[in-house]
């Protein structure tokens, strides 16, 4: 029986202004050009220059800060500064065929816009502290630090679309058909499939602070300044990487690699990189230790990031561009039996520079993980035994072709079971929270899983969520009434109506 989903849910709950003339142009000195592989500033400005967005567009680096001043270079090492609007410039991108800024300042001019990066003109703008901006799907997202979302297929036109309070939004990208943008307040990650319609999902843990959020090779990533690294395809599940403790104001993909940038506060100062998605490594930037990196973007074989001292750095990028990982699949499914797991394979989006050759499929819990290496064409493709009935474990798979593993799948919750059957188990629990597992969701004749909602009746509560790639679902239910509680499942699949035998919760 083959199952699949392409729906997911987890059930969880500035800053002076630069002083150089417009004619400036800020060269490297022979010793600071770039090298392969090492990150080398290239120029060293007068002081007071500050700072804070970049991004490449046009075959333009374009850089943008708190002043009156932007700097524009076509290689990322010979940079001139021109004069704009004064403002507390934030966030950029391009799009529509122009460059926009946003302020961070609620100022009567909150934009101002380019058709070449050079010359800018200063707009009345959206109301908000805007802190990200990006261009995807034929417009404009910003995010603010009062918890607004703005639209505009334009540029100059905006509306907000949707404000909720409790969010400190930092950063805002745009991948696989949907927008994702990250909070420090509450720790969620908001998802979005046009731009104006938002739904949130804790990331790890509630209140955990994610910064920035960046998309490339079918992943997304978004960092956290307790030292870790999220990471998903589809963006309401996450994988949690550690690294090192320091927050990442900024990240941007390119060439296969994802390269964060970001605060040093008195240690190494560290810029980390990854390939995969899944390890990361700190490479230096040769500055003092207070260095704050404020934003960093990708173009023409090179990354550059930016400070609040002024200063602008260059990593060039070697090699073929072409050799490349396949994307993660969107998901991994299967079946469960007593004791054991089999799961299928679904091809990635993009298979990279070579043919798929093979899976790494992972098995997990708490404590141990079984791998388990699949064929391209055969099903099914692994089969994972000696687990525990009734245990959630949480599987996940990575694709394979010459030049490595891609980054893993979101990870989709199993649960091995004696019996295949429509019921709700309840799980060893604490006395504030009861978990519920549902399990033997049916499976249409072609061994895919219905897309309609699943109801778990509590009493005279209702609970719901979309079954699982593996046809079960798994609830928990903050402080439940200390009393006989009945508890059952219903579902219509296919437009078959299911129901679960009666269980209690306090016999």
């Amino acid at each position: 029986m083959r199952a699949h989903s392409t729906i997911r849910l987890i059930v969880t709950t500035l800053v002076a202004a630069m002083v150089f003339a417009s004619t400036l142009v800020l060269t490297a000195n022979a010793g600071a050009l770039t090298r392969s592989g090492q990150w080398r500033v290239t120029g060293q400005p007068p002081s007071g220059v500050s700072w804070y967005a970049a991004t490449y567009a046009q075959g333009r680096f374009v850089v943008v800060g708190h002043g009156d001043k932007v700097a524009t270079s076509t290689n990322g090492v010979s940079w001139s500064a021109h004069d704009a609007p004064a403002g507390g410039w934030q966030s950029v991108a391009y799009g529509a065929g122009r460059f926009v800024a946003l302020s961070v300042v609620d100022a009567r001019a909150s934009e101002m816009t380019s058709r070449d990066g050079v010359h800018w003109s200063a707009l009345a703008g959206p109301l908000g502290e805007w802190t990200g901006l990006t261009y995807g799907d034929g417009r404009f997202v910003a995010v603010s630090a009062l918890g607004q979302f703005a639209t505009s297929l334009d540029g100059l036109h905006w509306t907000i679309t949707w404000t909720r309070s409790q969010f400190l939004l930092n950063s805002v990208t745009y991948g696989d058909g949907r927008f994702v943008a990250v909070d420090s307040a509450d720790g969620d990650a908001l998802i979005s499939l046009d731009g104006q319609h938002w739904s949130f999902y804790t990331i790890s843990s509630a209140g955990t602070p994610w910064f920035a959020v960046t998309y490339g090779n079918g992943v997304f990533s978004t960092f956290s300044p307790r030292g870790l690294v999220a990471t998903s395809t589809l963006g309401y599940v996450w994988q949690i990487q550690s690294t090192r403790a320091q927050q990442m104001n900024a990240a941007a993909f390119g060439c296969n690699t994802v390269v964060a940038t970001g605060q040093a506060t008195g240690r190494v100062n560290n810029v980390l990189t990854s390939t995969r998605g899944a390890s990361w490594v700190a490479t230096p930037v040769p500055t003092d230790t207070q260095a704050d990196w404020t934003a960093v973007t990708y173009g023409s074989g090179r990354f550059v990031a930016v400070d609040t001292a002024g200063r602008i750095a260059t990593l060039s990028v070697s090699g073929y561009c072409g050799a490349t990982v396949a994307t993660p699949p969107r998901d991994v499914s299967g079946n469960v039996a007593s004791g054991q797991v089999w799961t299928y394979q679904h091809p990635p989006a993009n298979q990279g520079g070579a043919p798929v050759d093979g899976y790494l499929v992972t098995v997990s819990d708490a404590h141990h993980s079984w791998t388990c290496h699949a064929p391209v064409y055969y099903q099914p493709n692994c089969i994972v035994r000696g687990l525990s009935n009734h245990q959630v474990y949480y599987v996940s798979t990575r694709v394979h072709n010459r030049f490595g593993y891609s980054a893993p799948s979101d990870p989709e919750w199993v649960i091995p079971v004696s019996q295949w059957s429509l019921e709700a188990y309840l799980a060893p629990s604490t006395t504030t929270t009861l978990e519920v597992q549902v399990t033997g969701v049916i499976a249409n004749s072609e061994g895919i899983y219905p897309q309609s909602p699943l109801t778990l009746h509590v009493g005279g509560a209702q609970y719901v969520c979309l079954p699982s790639p593996f046809g079960e679902c798994v609830f928990h239910v903050a402080r439940p009434p200390q009393a006989h509680l009945a508890i059952w499942a219903s579902y219509t699949g296919y437009g078959v109506s299911y129901r679960s035998p009666t269980i209690d919760a306090n016999p």
